[in-house]
């Protein structure tokens, strides 16, 4: 009992102090979580157009590799080739420009996430609090563990992809193109495990959303 005693002060006191540090940012604390998850929705998007732009991309070089120009002249697929690589490239910028500011969100919001359900006088609550950190957590970094190695891939990718249209700007012939058929088969496996993690990208993120969005505003009048 007399343990007890002593302990409440310091615990009200610590309770106050951070009310006292932190009070700003518990406020702000939803709309902290609201821009994380604007940034998971748009990595999903981003995503999600990645995958288009690397099947395109690796179905023309296919198509180069293959010699079969079904109409089109050698030159004209490989100008669809190396448009495709652009905006393969474009499109890689933009995924790398929605992980970036998606792990530098995160970080403040599950380190006060974190600090605040600790704070919770109330055992239920605090159990359940830590329970719930710990799935979105998990679900986060699930995100994370897909995302950031599908951005380094993604850039190898594009450059694997130049690399081919170099070696074949100026040397557009059978011969050449029967050189790079190992190359292609390279390309193809680097292509087939970036899908996966932009797939596990995507459905990480949606599975993150579905627990962490937070509710939509009533419409008015109601």
């Amino acid at each position: 009992m007399q343990l007890r005693h002593l302990l409440r002060p310091s615990i009200a006191l610590l309770a106050v102090l951070a009310g006292c540090a932190t009070g700003t940012d518990r406020q702000q604390a939803p709309v902290k979580v609201d821009e994380l998850m604007t940034w998971v929705e748009r990595v999903h998007i981003e995503a999600e157009r990645a995958r288009d732009a690397i099947s395109d991309s690796f179905d023309r070089l296919n198509v180069l590799a293959a010699g079969r120009f079904e109409g089109d002249s050698a030159a004209v697929t490989y100008a669809r080739f190396v448009q495709s690589i652009d905006v393969a490239d474009e499109q890689a910028k933009r995924f790398a420009a929605a992980v970036a500011p998606m792990l530098e969100s995160a970080g403040p919001v599950f380190e006060h996430w974190q600090a605040d359900v600790a704070l919770i006088t109330s055992d239920r609550l605090r159990q359940r609090g830590e329970m719930r950190f710990q799935i979105a957590k998990e679900r986060y970094d699930a995100i994370a563990k897909a995302a950031v190695p599908a951005q380094t891939q993604l850039d190898g990718f594009v450059q694997s992809l130049r690399d081919h249209a170099l070696f074949l700007g100026h040397d557009l012939n059978a011969s050449a193109i029967d050189d790079i058929q190992e190359e292609v088969k390279i390309v193809a496996a680097t292509a087939l495990e970036l899908d996966r993690n932009l797939e596990s990208t995507m459905s990480s993120s949606r599975a993150y959303a579905e627990q962490s969005s937070l509710p939509l505003a009533a419409p008015s009048g109601r």
